[in-house]
């Protein structure tokens, strides 16, 4: 929706344009640094456009406009070991699940999702440290509580 919005504020002009991307920045959270990250175009190159003191050129707009574009097959990546992943009963083409039985599969699942277009990772918490450094989606940490509860107690059971 913000991407239509952004495009029809093209079409009317440049001022225009400007104004829903602050807008829209705004309802997003999103600060100017964020989006030169997200966008791969310099911080000055932004600031200079929001304040109209520029003009976007084509590319720059190009990149701009794909932050907000929301890909119908996009889809979240959840690494863990495959014994973990039968478990999941999820029933939808928005997860895609990666087995890893080490943490080098793990870190190489992670860039994989990555380039074949996960819009977050789900993963363990000893690799997402790694993980959050090597890509530019969102990294969740899962939480085993529960099962490491019950792993403590089955333990505590079996040596008496």
């Amino acid at each position: 929706m913000n991407l239509l919005k952004l495009v029809i504020a093209l079409i009317r002009g440049d001022e225009e344009f400007v104004d829903e991307l602050k807008r829209v920045l705004q309802s997003q959270n999103i600060s100017v640094a964020e989006l030169s990250r997200r966008a791969n175009v310099p911080y000055t190159t932004l600031y200079k456009i929001m304040k109209r003191q520029r003009k976007p050129n084509l590319n720059t707009l190009r990149a701009i406009l794909q932050v907000f574009y929301e890909e119908k097959d996009s889809f979240v990546a959840v690494i863990a070991a495959r014994h973990v992943l039968e478990e999941i009963d999820f029933k939808t083409d928005r997860i895609r699940f990666y087995p890893s039985t080490n943490i080098e599969d793990a870190l190489i699942s992670a860039v994989r999702a990555e380039k074949e277009g996960a819009k977050a990772i789900v993963c363990a918490p000893i690799i997402s440290s790694i993980v959050e450094k090597m890509v530019d989606v969102p990294v969740i940490t899962i939480k085993p509580r529960d099962s490491l509860v019950k792993a403590i107690e089955s333990a505590l059971r079996r040596i008496g």
